[in-house]
């Protein structure tokens, strides 16, 4: 099932956020069930406030494709995306966004999108996803 495949990929990017003390997580863009692009949080790594893995990968496809209109892509990423991500996303045409895990820091009642967020409903791969996060804050606090 691709699904496993697309998680797999995410699951061995998020792995890199730990060297750097980045929020672990990881986004990819699929095409015809391949993935094409892939990338995650660096914000710490680079110092830059932008550097989200959403944001990361489609300016690796716009830069690859030369076109702003990416609405044969979709993307898979382990949290569900921020504000600033979606705002980006909805300049690209994105239309179906995946996602293991809700991102409770953001009221979604006050976002107008044309975006259709699908949860990715697999228990044990949303507790991989959210033990990799408890862990990453857990230590960041010490």
């Amino acid at each position: 099932m691709q699904e496993n495949i697309f998680f797999n990929t995410l699951y061995k990017l998020i792995k890199k956020c730990k060297k750097t003390k980045d929020v672990p997580v990881a986004s990819i863009l699929i095409k015809e069930d391949k993935i094409l692009f892939k990338s995650y949080n660096t914000r710490q790594k680079k110092y830059k406030f932008n550097n989200h893995a959403e944001i990361l990968v489609i300016d690796k496809a716009f830069k690859k494709t030369k076109k702003k209109n990416l609405s044969e892509f979709t993307l898979y990423v382990n949290l569900k995306p921020c504000i600033m991500c979606i705002a980006t996303l909805e300049q690209t045409n994105i239309k179906n966004v995946y996602y293991w895990l809700e991102n409770e820091k953001v009221d979604y009642s006050l976002i107008k999108s044309n975006i259709k967020f699908n949860k990715v409903y697999n228990i044990s791969q949303e507790e991989l996803f959210k033990k990799e996060l408890k862990n990453f804050f857990k230590e960041l606090r010490g």
